[in-house]
C-alpha cells in the first residue's frame, strides 16, 4: 500500500465537501472515487464524479472517507464506514454529544480504522512552533490568554440550510461552529480548564442559538484565559490570540505571530505577517486549500505506516468538551 493511491469518498455535497474535493486533487497520491449525497440536484462541484446515496452502493474499491455532513450527523457517517472497513477523517467538530464522540472512537477501533479529525489548524503557519515553544516552557509561565473569534455571517448563511442555527443539528452556534478550530488550538497549548463560566446570547440573527459570547477559563497553572466567539461581529475579523507571561508577550493573528516581545528570544515566526486572506467575513467558502491538504497527507501516512493521525478522535473529542462545558456553565 505504500506507493498506492488511497482512494477516498466524500460523504456530503457542501462547500466543505469541494474544498476536500480540490485538495485531494493536489495530492498525488489519493483521488476521489464518489460522492454520498442525499441531494436530488447534482452539484456542478461534482460533475465529473458519481454521486451515491449511501456507502452500501458503492460497486467500486475504496478506502477511506471524509465525512462533511452537518455537525450532529457525523457519528452516523463515520460508524457507518467504520463498520465497512474503511478509514474516517471526519470534518470538526468530531460530533456534538460526547456519547456520539465514545461511540464512534470505540467503533472505529473495533474495526481496526484510523479516526482522523480535520484541526487544520494545528499544522498552520506559526502554530506548530507556538506548540513547541510552550512544550518546551522557552515562554515563561503564562498566565493571561485571550482569545478572540469574532466572525460576522449574514441571514443568507443562516437561511442557507434548515439545519443552520440550531442545537439539535449544528450543536449551538460559532463556539461550536466557527471558533471550533481555535478552541482546539486552546486545548492543544494549554490543556482543559478546571473550571469556566460564560455568558452568550443572541443579538442580530433570528436563530435558536447563540451568535454571540464571553467565556473566563481557570487553569490549575493559576492561567486565566477568555475566550470570545461571535457570528454578529461586522464586518468580520482575524482570529486573534494573545499570550502573556512573566517573559513578555506574543499575538497570533489568523496563526501567524504578528507581535512578539519575549525576553532573550528573537521572533520564531515563518512568516512575519499574515499571508492568510480569511478576515472572518460573510463567507463560509474556503477558497486556500493548504491546510486541508496537510491534514489529508498526515492522514494519508497514518493510513499507510499504521501510526496515528496528528489529530486522533480522542484528541479532538477534548475541544468538543470544552464547548458543551461553555454552553453548561452559563451564569
Amino acid at each position: 500500500m505504500m506507493n498506492e493511491k488511497i482512494k477516498f469518498v466524500i460523504i456530503g455535497s457542501g462547500n466543505i465537501a469541494y474544498t476536500y474535493s480540490k485538495a485531494i486533487q493536489n495530492i498525488e497520491n489519493a483521488e476521489v472515487i464518489g460522492i454520498v449525497s442525499t441531494k436530488k440536484n447534482k452539484s456542478p462541484n461534482f460533475s465529473d464524479l458519481p454521486i451515491y446515496q449511501n456507502l452500501q452502493e458503492i460497486d467500486i474499491d475504496f478506502d477511506a472517507v471524509v465525512v462533511c455532513t452537518p455537525n450532529g450527523y457525523h457519528h452516523i457517517s463515520a460508524i457507518e464506514a467504520a463498520k465497512l472497513g474503511k478509514h474516517v477523517l471526519c470534518e470538526k467538530p468530531i460530533d456534538i454529544t460526547l456519547e456520539a464522540i465514545d461511540e464512534m472512537i470505540s467503533t472505529c477501533k473495533e474495526h481496526n480504522v484510523k479516526l482522523g479529525v480535520a484541526y487544520q489548524r494545528r499544522f498552520s503557519s506559526d502554530n506548530p512552533i507556538v506548540k513547541q515553544m510552550i512544550d518546551e516552557n522557552k515562554i515563561g509561565k503564562i498566565f493571561s490568554v485571550d482569545l478572540s473569534v469574532k466572525n460576522y455571517r449574514d441571514d443568507n448563511y443562516y437561511n442557507s440550510s434548515a439545519y443552520r442555527g440550531t442545537y439539535k443539528i449544528d450543536g449551538g452556534g460559532p463556539f461550536i461552529q466557527q471558533a471550533s478550530h481555535y478552541i482546539d488550538l486552546y486545548y492543544w497549548y494549554f490543556g482543559k480548564p478546571s473550571k469556566l463560566v460564560s455568558k452568550l446570547a443572541t443579538f442580530v440573527h433570528d436563530i435558536e442559538v447563540e451568535d454571540h459570547g464571553a467565556v473566563i477559563c481557570l487553569h490549575k497553572s493559576g492561567m486565566i484565559g477568555t475566550i470570545t466567539a461571535s457570528t454578529a461581529t461586522k464586518p468580520g475579523f482575524p482570529a486573534k490570540l494573545e499570550v502573556y507571561s512573566d517573559k513578555g508577550y506574543f499575538i497570533l493573528e489568523n496563526d501567524v505571530i504578528t507581535h512578539w516581545d519575549i525576553e532573550g528570544m528573537e521572533n520564531p515566526s515563518s512568516q512575519q505577517s499574515i499571508t492568510n486572506s480569511h478576515t472572518g467575513a460573510a463567507t463560509a467558502s474556503v477558497e486556500d486549500t493548504t491546510n486541508h491538504e496537510l491534514i489529508l497527507k498526515n492522514f494519508i501516512e497514518s493510513i499507510k505506516t499504521g501510526n496515528d493521525p496528528l489529530i486522533t478522535g480522542e484528541s479532538a473529542r477534548n475541544a468538543t468538551e470544552i464547548i458543551l462545558d461553555i454552553y453548561k456553565n452559563q451564569f
